[in-house]
């Protein structure tokens, strides 16, 4: 009695694969049939959800660590070659002439306060022009 229960709990997985499950994957003897089509576009459908919910989220968390009241800001840049330039940055009160080229950033120059005048863009203009004669002065020099 023992030995037939034992062979029927064996032998039952093999009567539930026999009654025959549709055949889905690799194995499938139409590999574009209807039902693989639809396996592979459901999966494709959830993988590019997920990755544009992963995306959302990261987008929201470096979000919210950026202080949004910045006090550092570019007032203006020029280009002084290829990898090189220089730029006006004001960190407060402050500005800074900075030199930028690749693996390095120098103070050039700090200004005082109310030195540079700021907030349209003609300064601007007048600062690059301003820039420019005088790197070519000292280039003639």
């Amino acid at each position: 009695m023992r030995y037939l229960f034992l062979f029927l709990i064996l032998s039952l997985p093999k009567l539930v694969w026999a009654v025959g499950q549709p055949v889905v994957g690799s194995k499938a003897l139409e590999p574009l049939s209807t039902t693989n089509l639809i396996q592979w576009t459901l999966g494709l459908f959830v993988v590019l959800v997920f990755m544009g919910v992963i995306a959302w989220i990261a987008r929201r968390m470096i979000g919210l660590s950026v202080n949004q009241t910045t006090q550092l800001r570019v007032l203006a840049s020029l280009s002084l070659g290829h990898r090189e330039k220089t730029m006006l940055v004001r960190a407060g009160d402050t500005h800074l002439l900075l030199g930028v080229s690749p693996g390095r950033v120098q103070t050039l120059h700090v200004f005082e306060v109310g030195e540079i005048k700021e907030g349209t863009a003609e300064s601007t203009l007048s600062f690059q022009q301003s820039l420019r004669k005088v790197l070519r002065d000292k280039a003639s020099i």
